[in-house]
């Protein structure tokens, strides 16, 4: 594996020096896996924050007794998102949206359809942002016993592509102080019964990317000189 190190800062006599200098190069950065060496997955961390009123607006709940409550999500409900994409970003890569979720039902059957609407734009007064792309994860509900209840279940989808899509961001535009704007909504709930109430809870909206493990040099265009 080629290492991207290039000196230590002299350190005074007696001193260990423990500082690591990398080169200011974009995409340079600490990788894992010595035999396939590969950027590191990290996590864009996201609250749920749903509609404030009906129409759409999902309903603070008790998930598993007590006193602990969590969003619970009717067909339609909605909640908005802001992710800051960060300066240890590689760029080029993939960015990869999830849902965290469960239910607390006795039996549930049907699909989960979960939409993501997706619009974003680089920082610094470079570009506008983009129209909306609508990316769609499908869940095959099958049983309480592949489902079951009080299981955190994470679904994931790529928003991202080289060059982009219909339903995906080109990768090309993502970058360092950018801003990702991301509406969700379940647009189909599975069956649920002998829960209360009778539907998903989401707990969290994150984001997967990879990391370089390191910030850049400048705080703004251009990042890396």
């Amino acid at each position: 594996m080629k290492s991207v190190f290039t000196h230590r800062n002299q350190a005074p006599a007696g001193v260990v020096d423990t500082t690591l200098v990398l080169p200011k190069t974009q995409n340079t950065g600490i990788k894992v896996d010595t035999s396939v060496p590969t950027y590191p997955w990290v996590d864009l961390l996201g609250t749920v924050a749903p509609r404030a009123s009906a129409p759409n607006q999902a309903t603070l709940e008790i998930f598993r007794g007590g006193q602990v409550r969590n969003w619970a999500f009717a067909a339609g409900d909605r909640s908005d998102n802001v992710f800051h994409i960060p300066h240890d970003y590689v760029m080029g890569s993939d960015l990869f949206i999830h849902a965290h979720w469960a239910h607390n039902g006795t039996a549930i059957s049907g699909n989960a359809v979960m939409n993501f609407y997706c619009s974003y734009a680089k920082g610094h007064n470079q570009a506008d942002f983009t129209a909306e792309k609508n990316t769609t994860i499908t869940y095959n509900t099958t049983n309480i016993a592949t489902t079951p209840r009080y299981r955190h279940r994470i679904d994931e989808v790529a928003i991202t592509s080289t060059g982009g899509s219909a339903t995906l961001i080109d990768n090309a535009l993502i970058e360092v102080d950018g801003l990702l704007l991301v509406n969700f909504d379940f647009t189909t709930i599975p069956t649920i019964t002998g829960g209360s109430p009778n539907s998903p809870f989401v707990f969290a909206i994150d984001i997967h990317y990879q990391s370089t493990g390191i910030g850049t040099k400048q705080k703004a265009p251009p990042f890396w000189t």
